[in-house]
């Protein structure tokens, strides 16, 4: 089987390769699933990552989130590779992170992992059975250890879908993978 960062590799260039034609159409058909989803509609306070140029547009779901008064939250890294929700509003501020990701401020409110109601998570790739390969930092393998029974969805390309994902025991599974094909909720599989 292949590594994680061969994996990483193939998929980073398939996802250079990706027309941007082809990312709006499947976005668009991506965020209407995700607003469709009971446990978006539901949620009042979610965590949802802030999305690089080369990743999914997050802001487009954080927006419709405000729209419906979420509380919406985006993560923080801290030391010893610390993962933390911090509250957002529309008038947040922004830094780029080391890892070259905007995150807010540090004084900006912190919400405990087990109040959220949602995690929006991104990937570099994933499968049909909730296995996923993120960036390699291991952070939200480890901050859903302390967001316990918190529902994870995760949306993207099904062009960047891959059926074999080398894991880990540390690695956690999402419960909804989203792609512009369909949505496939795994938590009624045992």
């Amino acid at each position: 089987m292949i590594s994680k960062n061969e994996l990483r590799q193939v998929i980073f260039k398939k996802r250079q390769q990706l027309s941007q034609a082809y990312r709006q159409k499947a976005q668009n058909k991506i965020y209407q699933q995700v607003f469709d989803l009971p446990l978006f509609k539901a949620a009042k306070s979610v965590l949802i990552y802030t999305s690089t140029e080369e990743e999914m547009d997050s802001r487009p779901i954080i927006e419709e989130g405000w729209k419906l008064g979420k509380t919406m939250t985006v993560p923080r890294v801290y030391p010893k590779r610390q993962m933390e929700a911090h509250v957002i509003t529309p008038d947040s501020t922004y830094q780029v992170s080391k890892f070259g990701i905007p995150e807010p401020l540090a004084d900006s409110p912190i919400i405990d992992p087990q109040d959220l109601d949602l995690i929006i998570m991104p990937c570099v790739s994933c499968n049909n059975q909730g296995q996923r390969i993120g960036y390699g930092g291991g952070f939200y393998d480890r901050f859903l250890l302390r967001a316990k029974n918190v529902p994870v969805i995760l949306p993207y390309f099904a062009k960047l879908q891959s059926e074999e994902i080398p894991t880990e025991d540390h690695d956690q599974t999402v419960d909804v993978v989203i792609t512009e094909e369909g949505t496939i909720d795994l938590r009624s599989k045992d």
